[in-house]
């Protein structure tokens, strides 16, 4: 769905970083070097390949995360999204690139500052042309104009739609009444094969118009069907699934590793030692318990936790304290370090759990479309506990704000979901027991 303000977007973009990609260049390289071509003639020819693998990948990168493409609805935060994507693309390809290229040549600090700045400044003016777009769209400039042959559940909702949120860059213009006019798409709602669909089609074909068809979709699902394609054949699904596409997955898959390697490094080989021996000290006997859950797709894995209850379900001020703030869950790093889990995802849960919860909250079994975390959206909004004490209510609210993380995964959303749970385990920790 193309109108002005897309041309305009991938056009600037163009532009703006084929100028950042050579000036940040040519300046960070005299500002660490002076003139390399007079100090180093060999080293001048290395960054002159560095420079050209560079803007190579930059667009290859970017083509594929969808810098340079402005789509309806786009919103800052989509813009985060895909310029991190990029940044990850490009650096793996450079990564792999650099290394056959014998890289002990280049600057560390010529290449860190570089790109930092690269990323930074990219990411900066797309916020600015985006908000900028959106705001004149909202004006009623660059307006893509329909008009709808026919109508049922799904065109009325188009209609409001565009008419509540101009930014959007559509504009609807009335009925289609068989006369042509200056209007850029004819919308049909009539079904393929109907004598009615076949005169709209004719119509836009002759007028030189643009025709799409719209399906009923019900007024219960409009605006949330998700078009794929299967050989030619449309499918629609009811809700989007982004970690299904393998390279958000790998994306999530990196973030994992190099996350629990961070923390286990820095935190857990001086706090784990320290908790478990505490937990012995105070009598809770062997400090590291196991138990199994239910993971992706539902199948089993094994967790790792520091041990909260003895075995007859009692526990010590200590071990409350630590289910209180989560930390007897600290041990699952190891989980996520293998692969079992992820560092954001939906909290897994015993079969026993999963089956009860099932039973009173239709949309449970979605949180099994994505690896369980360490910690989840609900977890950050202090949706924490569960079992028989769990309050039916913030029950619901914990699993509808699990699916709505499987529905809207993106690497900002789980950095989020890290700063917000570790700022409330230290400052409000939450439960969904009953006080």
């Amino acid at each position: 769905m193309q109108n002005q303000g897309t041309n305009i977007f991938r056009l600037v973009t163009l532009l703006a970083d084929s100028a950042l990609l050579l000036a940040l260049f040519a300046l960070i390289g005299y500002w660490r070097f002076d003139d390399l071509r007079i100090a180093n003639p060999e080293y001048y020819n290395y960054y002159l390949q560095l420079l050209v693998l560079t803007v190579v990948s930059w667009y290859a990168a970017g083509r594929w995360s969808g810098i340079f493409s402005y789509t309806s609805g786009l919103e800052q935060r989509n813009v985060t999204v895909n310029v991190l994507r990029a940044a990850l693309a490009q650096f793996a390809m450079l990564a792999i690139i650099v290394v056959g290229l014998k890289g002990y040549y280049y600057s560390r600090v010529f290449l860190a500052t570089y790109f930092s700045l690269l990323y930074g400044i990219a990411w900066l003016y797309r916020m600015v042309l985006v908000h900028y777009l959106r705001s004149q769209m909202a004006k009623g400039k660059w307006q893509r104009t329909y008009v709808l042959a026919g109508s049922h559940a799904t065109a009325e909702a188009l209609n409001q739609l565009t008419e509540l949120r101009p930014e959007l860059g559509w504009s609807y213009q009335g009925p289609f009444d068989g006369k042509p006019g200056a209007v850029d798409e004819l919308i049909c709602v009539h079904a393929p094969g109907t004598s009615e669909y076949e005169t709209a089609a004719n119509f836009a074909l002759n007028a030189g118009m643009r025709f799409r068809f719209l399906p009923d979709m019900g007024p219960n699902y409009a605006g949330h069907m998700i078009l794929e394609n299967l050989e030619g054949i449309p499918l629609f699904s009811q809700r989007r699934e982004p970690l299904s596409n393998r390279s958000n997955a790998f994306v999530k898959r990196i973030f994992d590793v190099l996350m629990s390697l961070s923390l286990l490094t820095a935190v857990g080989l001086w706090l784990f030692p320290f908790l478990a021996l505490v937990l012995l000290i105070s009598g809770a006997g062997w400090p590291f318990f196991k138990q199994r859950r239910e993971g992706l797709s539902g199948k089993p894995f094994t967790v790792l936790k520091f041990k909260s209850m003895n075995d007859l379900g009692g526990s010590n001020a200590l071990q409350r304290w630590m289910r209180k703030t989560g930390l007897d869950e600290l041990p699952q790093l190891f989980n996520v370090l293998f692969g079992h889990m992820s560092m954001v995802g939906p909290r897994p849960h015993t079969a026993g759990d999963g089956a009860t919860y099932a039973a009173s909250v239709a949309s449970y079994k979605i949180r099994y479309w994505a690896k369980p975390g360490l910690t989840g959206l609900a977890q950050a909004r202090g949706l924490r506990g569960g079992g028989a004490a769990a309050r039916p209510q913030m029950l619901e609210e914990r699993i509808r704000a699990d699916v709505y993380y499987i529905e809207h995964w993106s690497l900002v959303l789980d950095a989020r979901i890290i700063v917000e749970t570790a700022l409330r385990t230290l400052f409000a920790p939450s439960t969904l027991h009953s006080k």
